[in-house]
């Protein structure tokens, strides 16, 4: 069993009327003591155990994707065929929607076709050269026409070199007219429909990752000494019914924010199944772990703690 030591410390302050109660209810029955004696008294007791004892904080936060990325046309052209619809479940890679590529094709082609006719004129140039350099050789033409041929030469293989970037620069957009999606997850937005004309950087689909979540979560700046990296978490969700995701603190921003004077806590976690981004989380964090504490078990104790609990978690901004 696991005891919160924040219900030990909220009993301190009221030690004291505690004990005067006690001690006013050991006065009254003071007569029944004395009238008791030389009877058999009841006597009830209870089993003490050394347990673990946590120290924990709660907070409320939302659940967020980890990746949620928006996809943008890469090249401009109308719209022919969409293929997913928002909340469809979409793998990485998987095509979305086709652009019309009948203009890249085109010029696909006529790039191709600039690389070949450079290609021709290298060889061609390499002869030249090579046939200036025999009659060199032979003491028949002047150093200079050598020159001439190998700077000629040099010239087309620069834009031998420029023609196949431009072949690879189109081979890029004609890819790019197939849409797709970077990661695995669901469509959260659809903007396009066929026959819409996109320019490069439209937007053409909100992508959630739905497989990895995020819960951000703001602790008192009085809690700060005690939140660290790597501390046990436990988050439910009202959306998940009583299911408990078991997580740890992944990340612990550095600022206060100024509107609440509340520290950021980031928790990632993998979706068990039927959390959804956008959802209420509750987490509670295991800020210490006191260990071989003594625990006793009684009525009393019980109903204090019933007490205590439910008196803390109606206080507004109790963390």
């Amino acid at each position: 069993m696991i005891v919160r030591t924040d219900f030990l410390a909220g009993l301190i302050p009221r030690l004291p009327a505690m004990i005067a109660f006690f001690l006013v209810t050991l006065v009254s029955l003071a007569p029944e003591f004395a009238s008791a004696q030389g009877r058999t008294v009841r006597v009830t007791t209870t089993m003490i155990e050394r347990q673990p004892v946590e120290e924990t904080g709660w907070a409320v936060g939302v659940i967020e994707s980890r990746s949620s990325p928006q996809i943008a046309a890469e090249v401009s052209g109308e719209i022919i065929q969409v293929l997913a619809d928002e909340g469809n479940s979409v793998q990485g890679g998987q095509l979305l929607a086709v652009i019309n590529n009948e203009e890249y094709r085109l010029e696909h082609a006529q790039s191709e076709a600039e690389l070949r006719r450079l290609a021709a004129l290298m060889r061609n140039q390499e002869l030249e050269l090579q046939r200036s350099q025999k009659l060199y050789a032979d003491n028949l033409v002047a150093l200079f026409e050598i020159d001439a041929k190998e700077a000629q030469l040099e010239a087309i293989k620069q834009e031998l070199e420029a023609a196949k970037a431009r072949v690879a620069e189109i081979q890029r957009q004609l890819k790019k007219t197939r849409v797709t999606a970077p990661v695995k997850g669901e469509i959260a937005e659809r903007y396009i429909d066929v026959g819409d004309y996109v320019q490069t950087g439209t937007i053409t689909f909100d992508l959630i990752d739905v497989a990895y979540l995020r819960v951000r979560l703001p602790f008192p700046e009085y809690r700060a000494p005690k939140l660290s990296k790597g501390l046990d978490v436990r988050l439910s969700s009202v959306a998940a019914g009583s299911e408990v995701v078991f997580a740890k603190i992944t990340e612990i921003r550095p600022g206060v924010n100024p509107a609440n004077r509340a520290i950021s806590v980031v928790i990632d976690f993998a979706n068990p199944g039927s959390w959804r981004p956008g959802g209420s989380v509750r987490a509670e964090v295991v800020l210490e772990v006191r260990k071989h504490l003594v625990h006793y078990h009684n009525q009393l104790s019980q109903i204090l703690w019933f007490l205590w609990t439910t008196q803390m978690d109606q206080s507004p901004g109790h963390q």
